[in-house]
Order: structure tokens, then sequence, then C-alpha cells
């Protein structure tokens, strides 16, 4: 896919989301950029902001969207810089991106913590709440400044100095210019333009001694960072180190580890010896001659710390503060060197296993999760029915792995594009992390949803994680919950397009009004069923909302804003407000007008119940199926292997053995369902043990 191919399909997308959601063409491209630096782990999830106006001294201040880190203490803010030459895409230079861009939000972050601000814009604007909050709060310890653009870099413009605010606040400057978008979206697993130069530490570089393991995929060092350098490291590029596993675990802004400021404070030249120390990955490492023979590291590229975050950010956090012993912390370090073909599988591993002695639970490797393979077969098979007029039907998309939906087009002529485009509509694209904020809104946790799409993801991921071992459980993720799913997708943005042109909608409050919006119908469905719920597949069956649930939603939304705004605390923001389980009690716990026809998208609990023991027992002859089927795929001879595999880790029982011993023999013997299902969970339990897939 060459730039222009690519600008284009980021345009489309973007155009596709503006009429979906009934956005402005500016606020949809941020919000559909900004969404994959997020999955990309480039960028904290980031609120839509678009505010321009006129601040003191006339000079302009423009933000299209922000962020608060708590994973770095930091505040992220964007602008959006589009093309407006019809004829392609013009180079984007430095003072474009200064006087256009970073001057604007630098611009809107010292008016701000001025006050000035707050003291001259409405406070029903979204920048209000934006300024109030950077006015009360103490300085962020790094505020990132970010130019989005579908434009191309100019080539001469390599590296963007960092400077500080009036107060001393350190700033960092990004441009996610086309060609590096791209660049993302090509190398999929592993961070962009993430360069840690270390050759400026005494003697050329960090002293590492190299592992002589012949792991093919993967390179290791051992080595021993000075406390203050990996402190600079994570001042300057913030939570972009931190793997996506590790990034929740860093708690709210400055929280520093009890243990280790402890150990900094009293015996600082022992931390070496009470401190695990971190684990790493990179991409690629430059490494030099050292002092007496040995070997440095002078560069580091897309170094992402898997283990180890929590150390890492206390040591910022003191830095800081100028509380570190300066020449007497010292961090271990285990670097792994991955190839990027083997990155988006193989950095996951490194960071589950280096966890596995913390506390992190199943559900933070949710993204390799069983789960989504099914959810993803099951939307490559099952059609949507045709909408009125339309003889055509279609997949809604379930994107398991990010930009999966446009990898799946490469090579295609203009035509075959075309035609899984008429198939696989991108206004019917569902990635992981809103499945999982839809989900936990219909969960009844808009609270949590209201958090963010990293709170949604892991509220989600921790229900289905805990739900899979139990097989009747685990039988009801089949056809008709993802119809089901798909459905309240649907609802769901319907809920966004009826809010965004509401007359009482309060702008920049969307987001909280659809969580709870949508939380609330569910509830209603409940009461009003008596125990029961919404009928889903009925919903399904018209791929629309219809007017009679639109109405219902419209009045729920209504009373929703009215709650939001109206918090406890005068003068709280509403976002704040949105995320406490108050809000949420408040909002279940508010009467609602019941429109006329509701009664008829309800499912009674009797009903209810019968369609899930019809779900399991459709989905257990599914699984059955395809157990066989797979023994029958791979052949007796791989299963020999398994066999004399799980026999050498003991991992079987003499019924798994006996269901082996059968499936060995494939095709001229066949096991029943049950033991084709015993096959496949001991290959499963083969393969975590160390068989190669």
């Amino acid at each position: 896919m060459t730039d222009q191919e690519f600008r284009l399909d980021l345009l489309a997308s973007a155009a596709s989301r503006a009429d979906t959601l009934a956005l402005g063409a500016r606020e949809a491209f941020v919000s559909e950029v900004t969404e994959r630096l997020r999955d990309a782990g480039e960028l904290p999830e980031m609120e839509i902001c678009p505010e321009s106006v006129t601040g003191q001294r006339n000079r302009r201040l423009e933000v299209d969207a922000y962020a608060f880190d708590e994973a770095d203490d930091s505040l992220n803010l964007a602008i959006a810089l589009r093309e407006t030459n019809g004829d392609g895409p013009t180079t984007i230079t430095l003072s474009d991106a200064r006087d256009a861009g970073f001057n604007r939000l630098d611009g809107v972050f010292e008016q701000a913590r001025t006050g000035w601000l707050s003291d001259n814009i409405e406070e029903s604007r979204p920048l209000w709440s934006l300024a109030k909050r950077i006015q009360s709060q103490r300085p962020p310890a790094a505020l990132r400044l970010h130019v989005i653009t579908d434009r191309p870099i100019s080539e001469r413009l390599r590296e963007i100095p960092g400077g500080t605010t009036k107060e001393g606040v350190p700033i960092t400057y990004q441009i996610w210019d086309l060609t590096r978008l791209k660049r993302i979206h090509d190398a999929q697993s592993v961070r962009d333009d993430l360069i840690v130069d270390l050759s400026n530490l005494p003697g050329g570089g960090l002293p590492v001694l190299p592992t002589a393991i012949d792991g093919g995929d993967y390179q290791a060092y051992l080595a021993v960072f000075p406390g203050e350098a990996l402190a600079d490291i994570y001042i300057q590029h913030g939570s972009r180190l931190l793997e996506g596993n590790v990034r929740t675990f860093l708690g709210r802004r400055g929280n520093i580890n009890k243990g280790i400021a402890n150990t900094l404070g009293k015996e600082p030249a022992r931390f070496f010896a009470y401190n695990n120390g971190i684990a790493a990955t990179a991409s690629g490492v430059k490494v030099a001659a050292g002092p007496g023979n040995g070997l440095v590291l002078t560069e580091i590229s897309d170094l992402q710390i898997v283990n180890g975050a929590q150390t890492t950010a206390s040591l910022a956090t003191l830095r800081r503060e100028k509380k570190l012993p300066e020449g007497r912390v010292f961090v271990p370090m285990k670097l792994s060197v991955v190839s990027s073909e083997t990155a988006e599988t193989l950095i996951p591993q490194i960071s589950r296993f280096s966890n596995s002695q913390n506390g992190v639970r199943a559900s933070d490797f949710f993204a390799n999760h069983e789960f989504h393979r099914r959810i993803e077969q099951i939307s490559r098979r099952v059609l949507a029915p045709a909408l009125s007029g339309s003889q055509v039907q279609t997949h809604w998309y379930y994107e398991r792995a990010r930009g999966q939906y446009l990898n799946d087009q490469t090579g295609f002529t203009s035509s075959k594009r075309d035609q899984f485009l008429r198939l696989n509509p991108r206004n019917q694209v569902i990635t992981k992390t809103n499945l999982a904020k839809v989900e936990t809104c219909f969960d009844q946790m808009p609270d949590t949803a209201c958090r963010g799409a990293e709170k949604a993801f892991i509220a989600f991921a921790d229900r289905v994680t805990k739900a899979w071992p139990d097989e009747r459980v685990r039988s009801l993720y089949g056809d008709d919950w993802f119809r089901a799913a798909v459905a309240r997708t649907i609802l769901f943005q319907a809920t966004e397009r009826l809010v965004s042109k509401a007359p009482w909608y309060a702008p920049g409050t969307r987001a909280q009004v659809v969580a709870h919006a949508t939380a609330k119908l569910s509830v209603l469905a409940e009461e009003v069923s008596e125990g029961g719920r919404l009928d889903y597949l009925k919903v399904w069956s018209r791929q629309t909302a219809g007017d009679v649930l639109e109405h219902q939603l419209l009045a729920i939304a209504e009373v929703v804003m009215g709650v939001l705004l109206d918090p406890p605390q005068a003068g709280q923001n509403v976002g704040e407000w949105a995320k406490q389980q108050a809000c949420r009690k408040r909002i279940f716990e508010s009467k609602v007008p019941i429109v006329v026809g509701f009664h008829e998208f309800l499912v009674e609990k009797a009903d209810a119940v019968a369609d899930e023991r019809g779900q399991r027992e459709e989905q257990r002859i599914t699984d059955a199926l395809a157990a066989v089927a797979e023994v029958i795929e791979r052949g007796g001879p791989y299963w020999s292997q398994v066999r004399a595999f799980a026999r050498s880790k003991g991992l079987l029982s003499p019924d798994d053995d006996k269901a082996l011993a059968i499936a060995s023999e494939a095709p001229r013997r066949i096991p029943t369902d049950f033991q084709a299902a015993r096959v496949v969970a001991v290959r499963q339990r083969c393969v975590e043990a160390g068989l190669n897939p």
C-alpha cells in the first residue's frame, strides 16, 4: 500500500466515523487517528475537545484533544493540521507545525495555568473544564504537545528539541504525519520512532553483557542502569516506554511505591540488592566497543518496559523532586531484542512470564485470549440481514488485531477491494476496545466505561476470563451472543448520533451521556420485563434501533444529562462526576418515562432463560464439530508428537492418553466429540508448556 492509498483509507475511515456518529469532519479525523495511536500504545486515551478561541493579547489558542496520563503524570494536548490543498497533500514543515500547532497548544496551557482562560470563556464549553483542571492541579510532570496531520513531514525534520514551560515543566513535541502513521500501521506491534540515545553516558554508552543464547528470533543482554539515567529516559518519553500489559499498574499522579522510596531515602547503595530490576524489550540496538574491551549500548530502538514499571516511575518521580541520590542508585536490567517478525507474539509472552510472580491478572493479557479468535471466526461467517431495499448481506467485521481490517485488503485489485468493502463496510467494523466499552455499558457499569477504553477493556476481560473455564458459560459466547453484541453496538452508535443532535446536549459530554444512557436502558429493560432483558435479536434482524428505541433512548439520555450537570459538588467536572458510583446510582434510580411500544422490545425472564439454554446446546455442537475437524485436519503424525510431548511433561490423565491414542491414528480412526475436545485441550496445555504450535 502506498502512502497515498493509506491516506485515502484513513480519510475514508474518518468520513465513515463522521457519518456513523454525527461528527464534524475534523473531529472525526482526530478521533480516528488518536484511537489508532492509542491502540498502538503511542498515546493515552484522548478526550476529544475541538476548541478555538482568541486568547490574551489576541493570541490564537486551539486544541482538538487532550489526556491526563496517570502512568507518567503528564498532560497531552493534540491539534489537527489537515490538508486543504485539493490537488494532494503538501509537505508539513517545522514552521507550519509550530505556528499553527505547537504554539497554539502551548498558549492553551499557559493561559489556563494563569486562570485567564477559565475567567474569560463560558462554563458550558469543554475548554472551560480543561482549563479549570489545568489551573487547579499542580503542574504536570511533563507537557506533551502533538500535531496530527494527513500530510507528510519534511525529510529534513528528524528531531524536534524539547523545551520548558514558564514554570519549568519539560515540553516534548511530536508530529504524527502521514508517513509516520502508515509506518505504525505497517509495523503493527512495534512502537514508532522511540529511539533512546545512550551515547552521552560515561564511557560512551551503557555497559552490557551479551548472553550466549541461540534464541533465533531474539538476542539478550544484561546491564546495570544508573538510576538517574533510567529516570531521565522515563521523564522524556513517558508511558510510551510501557508495554500495554503493565501500563495500568501505575497508580495515580505521583504515587511512589513506599518500599522503593524508603530504600532510596535510607539505603540508596543497597537498592541494587533489594530491587528485582526491570525487564525490557527492543526492536534493535546499536553496540560499540567500550572500556576494557567490553561492549556498550549506544542506542535502543522501540524500548518497552515489560516488568518494572513501578520502579521506573518511582525513580522518575523522585528525580523530578530532586530526591534521587545521584551516582548511588543502580537498577539491573534484562533486555530482549526481538525481531519485528515475531514481536506481535513474543513480546506479550515475555511480558506475561516476566510478570508471573507479581499481582498481574490473567485478564491483563486478554488481547491474546481464545475469546477473540472465536468472535473473529463468527464475524466472518455470520451475515447480517440485508437493509431494506438492498439485496446485499454484509458482515460486521470483528477486528481482533490492530490494523487487521486494512491488512486484509493488502494486494487486492481495485475491483477486489470494492467487493471486500461491500461485504465488510467500514461502518460495520468493531474493534476489541469498542466491543469492551459497549459491553461494559450494557453490563451496567457506565462509571467504569467513563474511566476510558483501557479500564473498560480490563473490566470486560475480567468477566470473560473468569467465566471462560466454565463450559456452561463459555458456550454462551456463540452466534447469538455475537448477534446480540452487534445489536448493542447499533444501539450505542444510535445513542451517540441522537445525543449529538439533541437541543439539550452540553458539548463535550457525549461520551458520559451515552455510557450512562445505554446502561440505564439495560436497567430499564430488566425492571419493566421483571427480570428479563431487551430483545437484541429483534434489533439485529432490523439492523437499526428503530423509532421506538430511539425515542426511549432520547428520553433516558435527557434525564442522564440532567444528573450529570447536577453533581453533588458545585463546579465539579462532568467527566469526573460520571466516573463515580454515586453518579451511576442516582441515574439508575431516576424515573424515566416509558415510551409507547417499548414493551414490544423486551424478552420475559422465562424466555431469556430458554434462549440461553438453546445457545449453550448450539455452541456445544459447534465446538464438538470444530474439535473433530481439527483432529482430522492435523492428522495422526501430529497428534503422535503431541502425545509424546505431553507424556514427557506429565500433562496426561489416562483418559487424555486414550483420546490421543485414537487421534494419533486419524483419519483411520476418529475420536468421539468428547474425546476430540480432550485432545484439543491437551494440545493447548502443551503449547503453553513450550510445544511449537
